[in-house]
């Protein structure tokens, strides 16, 4: 029997220049040092946008607005199978991150020569011809 996907949310979120924000993956956790676009997994009383709010405020400390999605892929980790969701985000206030990972800004064709987590691999193909 197949595994249920876990529904994960995240932000595309750039500045005023064009640069993409990302996070790097802390120690301890799985896929620990790789880079992903922010956000996490959605509660089962949230819709997508809210996770994506709560998220985006528990682990950068700012507010945002959530957009149109994206696109949305699934992936088989060996531990969990996701189905990933990526929103325009608007954010205000400053990126602090809160849970000690590592946040930075990339210009879009710096994406495709970091070490991303296999899912965020995946939107950022079907995102190619956009960004």
């Amino acid at each position: 029997m197949p595994k249920k996907a876990v529904p994960v949310v995240a932000a595309f979120v750039r500045d005023v220049s064009g640069r993409i924000l990302l996070a790097r993956r802390p120690p301890g956790k799985a896929r620990a040092g790789l880079w992903e676009f922010p956000g996490g997994k959605v509660k089962p009383e949230e819709t997508p946008e809210e996770a994506l709010k709560r998220e985006l405020q528990e682990e950068l400390g700012v507010s945002a607005e959530v957009g149109q999605k994206l696109a949305s892929v699934t992936h088989d980790y060996p531990e969990v199978t996701i189905e990933l969701s990526l929103y325009e985000a608007l954010i205000k206030g400053p990126v602090v991150p809160q849970e000690g990972q590592e946040v930075a800004w990339f210009k879009p064709r710096e994406l495709f020569d970091l070490e991303l987590c296999p899912a965020d691999r995946k939107l950022l193909k079907i995102l190619e011809t956009c960004i």
